[in-house]
């Protein structure tokens, strides 16, 4: 007998796959006057650093916003927002996800986003850059009411967003 598969379950993913994942430690100073807000960390960054995958824009983009080179390895990102005065987090500390999408993320409770407000809270953020629209519908569903900072949403770096516009993001890093 020859097994035929069913077009509606090829390609369809198994709630096998859904397991508990856990985000990065934010990078963070009081001097920093920019937080690039994320969603969550995708596979490839959740056991490096953030916007680990390659071919993820976030490091060239910034690169090429600030002139500077794009930096190679987990402590020389970090030194270069830094000393860019960027702040990096993601919005979700901790969530049931397969895979690395946004689409995929899970969340059940209010305890699984992180809290932005104690991070930045007497530091010098002048701008929260949400990387994305999930980042940034999750941050304003849990900390809008409670930020009176300007908030931006940015066009995904994410490989699969094909309608990113660097400009937006020069204009959101800007001193204005």
């Amino acid at each position: 007998m020859i097994a035929i598969n069913n077009p509606l379950e090829v390609g369809r993913k198994s709630n096998v796959d859904i397991a508990t994942q856990y985000g990065l430690a934010p990078v963070y100073s009081p001097e920093c006057t920019r937080l690039i807000l994320g969603s969550f960390p995708s596979v490839m960054s959740r056991n490096y650093f953030y916007y680990g995958n390659p071919r993820n824009r976030l490091w060239s983009v910034l690169a090429r916003i600030t002139g500077d080179t794009v930096p190679k390895d987990p402590d020389g990102k970090r030194e270069f927002l830094l000393a860019h005065k960027i702040a990096m987090w993601d919005i979700v500390s901790y969530c049931d996800i397969r895979g690395s999408g946004d689409a995929d993320i899970k969340i059940a409770s209010c305890d699984q986003i992180n809290d932005v407000p104690a991070l930045i809270r007497g530091g010098n953020i002048k701008r929260i850059l949400c990387n994305g629209a999930k980042s940034y519908d999750l941050f304003m569903r849990y900390h809008g009411d409670k930020i009176d900072i300007e908030t931006c949403l940015l066009p995904s770096t994410s490989p699969a967003n094909f309608k990113f516009d660097i400009d937006k993001w020069r204009d959101a890093l800007a001193d204005n």
